[in-house]
C-alpha cells in the first residue's frame, strides 16, 4: 500500500491516473451507447451493426503503428490533448446525429480519436516512473480497469434509457474535457515538446522495429505470447454464450461468468507484485499463458464429457481464467516498459496493440466456423491447445542462452 501511495507523490502522476480513469469510463460508456442506440433508436440490421463494429475497431488495427510513432516523436501530453479533443468533438457528433449514416460516420471518427491514449500513456509511464513504480501502477490500473469494465456498461445502459439515449454522449464529452484538463496539467510537468529524438521520418520504420525485436528476444517472445493470448480469447469468447446454452444454463449465467472473470483479474492484480518479487515478468507471463490455455481446454473437455455442467464449476474455471489472462497481460505491459528502447516505446506498444486487435478480429471468425463444423466444445479445446503450444514453444526458448539478460 505504501508503494502505491508513493505513486501519487510523483509529480505528474495524479493527473495521469485521473485521465486514465476518465478515458476508461468514457470508452465503455461510448461502446454501450453506440450499439444500444443503433439497435433501438435506428433499428439497425445485423449487417449495419457489423459494419459499425468494424469501423469502430478498424482504425486501431490499421493506424496504431502510425499513432505510436507520433507518441515517440511528440510530447505524450500533446498526443493526449489532441486525442481527448477528438473524443470531445465526436461525442457531440454522436449526440446530434440526425440519421444512421451520420451516426456510423461519427463512430468511425470516434474509433480514430481513441487511438492516441494508449501509446501516449506508455511513453508517459516510462518518463515519470521507476521500474518498481511501473509494477505498482500496472497492478493499480488493472484493478481500476476491471472495476470500470463492470460499472461503466451499467452506467451506459442506464444512460441509454434517458434523454432519448443520445444524451449519454454528453457525459463522455464532459469526461473528454476533464481528460484534456489532465493533459494540460501533465504538460506542466513534462512540457509540450518531446525530449526523445531517436525516431525520424514521417512513417513508422518497421525494419527498425523488426531489428529491435530480433535483438531483444525476451521482448519478441513476450509479444508473441500476448498475441497468442488474444487469439485464444478471440477464438472462443464469442461462443461462450452458446456453450452455456448447450449446457442448459439460464441467460443470467453469462453475466455471472463475466463477473467471476473480472474477480479473477482483480485477485491477480493484488498478488502480482509479490510474484514478481520472486521471479521474472517473462516467467509469470509464460505460466499465465499456460494456465489460461488449460482453463479453456478444461471447459471444452468438461462440455464433451458432461451432459450438464454446473454453474459453480464454470465460475471456478473462469475465475482462474481471468486470473491467468490478467497475469499475462500485466506481465507483458511491464516487460514492454522495461525491455523497449525509450525512443520506440510508443511504436512498439501501438504495433503490439494492433496485432492483438487483429487476433481479436480474426479469432471469432475462425472460432465460429470451427464451432459450426465440429462443435462448440472442440472450439474451446482447439483454442486452448493453440495457446498452450505457443507457451510451450516460448518456454523452450526460455532456457536458451538467447534469453539471458541482455
Amino acid at each position: 500500500m505504501q508503494e502505491i501511495s508513493s505513486l501519487f507523490r510523483v509529480r505528474g502522476y495524479p493527473p495521469f491516473f485521473a485521465s486514465r480513469i476518465f478515458n476508461s469510463v468514457a470508452i465503455w460508456v461510448d461502446f454501450t451507447l453506440i450499439f444500444s442506440i443503433l439497435s433501438f433508436n435506428f433499428d439497425a440490421t445485423p449487417r449495419t451493426l457489423g459494419v459499425a463494429a468494424a469501423l469502430y475497431g478498424l482504425p486501431g488495427l490499421l493506424l496504431g503503428p502510425f499513432i505510436g510513432m507520433l507518441a515517440d516523436r511528440k510530447s505524450p501530453a500533446l498526443i493526449m490533448l489532441v486525442s481527448t479533443s477528438g473524443r470531445f468533438a465526436t461525442s457531440l457528433l454522436l449526440a446530434i446525429a440526425p440519421n444512421e449514416a451520420f451516426f456510423i460516420a461519427a463512430v468511425f471518427l470516434k474509433g480514430i480519436s481513441n487511438l492516441g491514449a494508449v501509446p501516449a500513456e506508455q511513453v508517459l509511464i516510462r518518463r515519470l516512473l521507476s521500474d518498481q513504480q511501473i509494477v505498482s501502477t500496472t497492478t493499480l490500473t488493472s484493478v481500476v480497469d476491471q472495476c470500470t469494465k463492470i460499472a461503466s456498461p451499467l452506467l451506459g445502459a442506464a444512460l441509454a434509457t434517458v434523454s432519448q439515449s443520445r444524451g449519454g454522449f454528453l457525459l463522455t464529452a464532459i469526461l473528454a474535457l476533464a481528460s484534456a484538463g489532465c493533459a494540460v496539467r501533465i504538460a506542466a510537468t513534462i512540457g509540450w515538446q518531446s525530449t526523445d529524438r531517436g525516431t525520424t521520418g514521417r512513417l513508422p520504420n518497421f525494419s527498425v522495429l523488426w531489428e529491435t525485436l530480433s535483438q531483444k528476444p525476451r521482448l519478441a517472445l513476450a509479444l508473441m505470447l500476448v498475441v497468442a493470448l488474444s487469439l485464444t480469447l478471440g477464438l472462443y469468447d464469442s461462443i461462450v454464450v452458446i456453450l452455456l446454452r448447450e449446457q442448459g444454463l439460464p441467460p443470467s449465467a453469462f453475466g455471472t461468468i463475466v463477473s467471476f472473470t473480472a474477480a479473477g483479474a482483480i485477485l491477480c492484480a493484488l498478488v502480482l507484485k509479490r510474484l514478481l518479487d520472486r521471479t521474472s515478468e517473462f516467467l509469470v507471463m509464460l505460466l499465465s499463458a499456460s494456465g489460461f490455455s488449460m482453463t479453456v481446454i478444461a471447459a471444452g473437455i468438461l462440455a464433451l464429457t458432461s451432459d450438464q455442467l454446473g454453474l459453480p464449476v464454470l465460475c471456478v474455471l473462469w475465475l482462474m481464467n481471468g486470473f491467468c489472462y490478467a497475469g499475462g497481460v500485466m506481465a507483458y505491459s511491464i516487460s514492454l516498459q522495461k525491455e523497449s528502447p525509450r525512443e520506440l516505446l510508443g511504436s512498439l506498444s501501438a504495433t503490439g496493440r494492433s496485432l492483438q486487435l487483429g487476433a481479436l478480429v480474426c479469432g471469432p471468425v475462425v472460432g465460429s466456423w470451427v464451432a459450426q463444423h465440429f462443435g462448440t466444445p472442440w472450439t474451446f479445446i482447439g483454442a486452448g491447445a493453440l495457446g498452450l503450444f505457443v507457451a510451450m514453444v516460448s518456454g523452450s526458448a526460455l532456457s536458451t542462452r538467447k534469453l539471458q539478460p541482455e
